[in-house]
């Protein structure tokens, strides 16, 4: 089988470690810290940050945390096991300017360091994966934006969202999976 991935939340510890980076951020604005502990997501009003604030807090710092992600855990053992069970392995990330200077090489670079194995690594220029997952004939698509996961299970694509804390609340009918382990067991399961 085709199976896409995401990177951002899927592969990696994204929220947790962009977190780290907002509170930073937040001491040195207004310093009032988290205002809402549970909002639809980080940048959807967890700090008092006007729109602008936040995309230029994008713009400023996503290349450099991108940088330094953490992989999930059992996440490097499942696709090696993915791959070695016969499946192809596209990585789907909407990474794009101006949040980086050069999404390519700066994922790339992450990958190589990080001994993450995959068929191809594409690049969405739009949040909209659909395109991509058309093209490379994306049987599984696991991502954590729920509204991802509705487009592709729309156009019958089998989806997993992967669970955070932002999206726990809004999955809804979606199929989901907490850990790397809990997805494995759900795409064995899957005919291709």
């Amino acid at each position: 089988m085709n199976i896409g991935l995401d990177i951002d939340n899927v592969i990696t510890d994204f929220d947790k470690s962009i977190l780290k980076y907002f509170l930073k951020e937040d001491k040195l604005k207004r310093n009032n810290g988290i205002i809402n502990p549970k909002p639809s997501h980080i940048n959807c009003g967890m700090f008092d940050w006007s729109e602008e604030e936040v995309k230029e807090f994008y713009n400023k710092n996503m290349e450099k945390i991108a940088t330094e992600l953490n992989i999930r855990k059992y996440a490097r053992n499942v696709i090696n096991q993915l791959l070695k069970d016969g499946h192809e392995i596209f990585l789907i990330s909407h990474r794009s300017q101006p949040h980086y200077k050069n999404p390519q090489q700066t994922t790339l670079d992450w990958l190589k360091k990080k001994k993450i194995n995959y068929t191809k690594l594409v690049l969405s220029k739009l949040p909209d994966k659909t395109a991509e997952c058309l093209k490379y004939k994306i049987d599984i698509l696991v991502d954590d934006r729920v509204d991802q996961c509705k487009l592709m299970k729309n156009r019958g694509i089998n989806v997993f969202l992967m669970l955070t804390r932002y999206n726990k609340y809004a999955k809804k009918d979606l199929p989901y999976v907490k850990s790397w382990l809990e997805l494995y067991k759900e795409i064995s399961k899957c005919k291709s």
